[in-house]
């Protein structure tokens, strides 16, 4: 299977934090499958630490190896996941552009989703684990 972390995901796994469910760990370090995370929830991570809105245990360069140890790939963006983040319906209580392009992204390569932002289910084509 392959799977997108949602931003929140990545850092909970990273930090070992008891707010990631069993079930997203699980699927998280099982070898079989695929665990990614797009760049835009790195850019988003370094923006808010930045910023003061988030606090990180380690540092983005050593959070970004650390997730990479772990076997967690970063997609680059492209034009295709741009495409899609325009066709994504635009719903007015979920204007998050990171999450929209998470979203878009999961969408357009066919993965699925862990997160537990509910936010995520106003979207029903996208296929949301937790």
């Amino acid at each position: 299977m392959k799977v997108l972390l949602d931003t929140h995901t990545l850092i909970w796994f990273l930090e070992d934090s008891p707010r990631l469910s069993r079930k997203a760990k699980s699927l998280m370090e099982d070898l079989g499958n695929d665990v990614y995370v797009h760049a835009i929830s790195w850019f988003e991570m370094s923006i808010k630490a930045k910023i003061g809105k988030l606090s990180l245990a380690d540092p983005i360069d050593i959070a970004f190896t650390q997730a990479s140890k772990n076997g967690i790939l970063t997609i680059d963006i492209n034009a295709p996941q741009l495409k899609a983040y325009q066709s994504l319906p635009f719903i007015q209580e979920h204007r998050d552009p990171f999450d929209r392009l998470i979203i878009a992204t999961a969408l357009h390569e066919g993965f699925n989703i862990i997160s537990n932002d509910p936010k995520f289910s106003l979207y029903p084509a996208a296929k949301v684990l937790w």
